[in-house]
């Protein structure tokens, strides 16, 4: 947790200071994260208003301990709408296990997304998703 933690404080403070103090200066930042753009990169879970990784994707680099002011951006089928509780699918492209939940703020049935994992959300998942964790307490 705490390798992880020092990662996406670090993360959140270029992100800060990029909106406090103008964009980031270096024209090959491949590896910097854009938070919550619609794309899923190395890194982050994403979750998909369709099924299998369809319509538009609410990608997650830091926890999010509700949804309810959350919107899918994009294009895509979805976008615009509410994330909280319009889950139908993830892909976890990041090295680390994200736990999500039902309600917000931990509440609710608990899943967990291993490294790597692609699927359709189950029944019990299913458009209730309201929160997303990359660690678990």
């Amino acid at each position: 947790m705490q390798r992880t933690a020092l990662r996406r404080v670090a993360v959140t403070a270029l992100a800060l200071a990029a909106l406090g103090g103008g964009a980031l200066a270096t024209a090959g930042s491949a590896s910097a994260v854009s938070l919550k753009d619609g794309h899923v990169e190395t890194g982050e879970l994403g979750l998909y208003y369709s099924p299998d990784r369809g319509g538009a994707v609410f990608d997650l680099y830091l926890e999010d301990e509700d949804f309810s002011d959350d919107r899918f951006p994009g294009s895509g089928a979805g976008a615009g709408q509410p994330v909280n509780d319009n889950t139908a699918s993830y892909w976890n492209n990041d090295v680390h296990t994200w736990w999500v939940y039902t309600d917000a703020n931990r509440w609710g049935l608990e899943g967990s997304l291993p490294p790597g994992y692609i699927g359709n959300a189950t029944a019990n998942f299913r458009n209730k998703i309201s929160s997303a964790y990359y660690y678990k307490y």
